[in-house]
């Protein structure tokens, strides 16, 4: 049964970014709005970046593929989403924080049970 333990976790985490890629791609200028609010330089480059940064890496972690790589991309997006949440005041960064500890859990188990890797 432990080998099933990273494919739930997979099919969590990489649902939860499929599904926030996909969110974001319907209305791209509220993404580059935040982020031009919160000083980002080039927001709308930073936007799509983080859109195709989702939706690629989002996927393959929800297949199982690479994840010593593909959860790397994500966790960079989770650390500057949790220092910019909590420099806010915002309390979401506890959700960064808590998906990101199931992306260094994923990136230390591997993909378990139905992956298309199996490192």
């Amino acid at each position: 049964m432990k080998q099933f333990a990273p494919f739930a976790l997979r099919i969590g985490l990489g649902g939860i970014f499929l599904i926030a890629g996909l969110m974001k791609l319907m209305g791209p200028s509220g993404v580059v709005g935040m982020l031009a609010n919160l000083g980002f330089p080039l927001p709308t480059a930073w936007a799509w970046l983080l859109i195709v940064t989702e939706l690629l890496f989002g996927a393959a972690v929800l297949l199982g593929f690479q994840l010593k790589y593909t959860t790397v991309p994500l966790a960079i997006v989770l650390i500057v989403a949790s220092i910019v949440n909590f420099q806010s005041g915002v309390m979401m960064g506890l959700k960064d924080l808590v998906l990101l500890s199931g992306l260094i859990s994923l990136w230390l188990s591997g993909p378990g049970a139905w992956a298309l890797s199996k490192k």
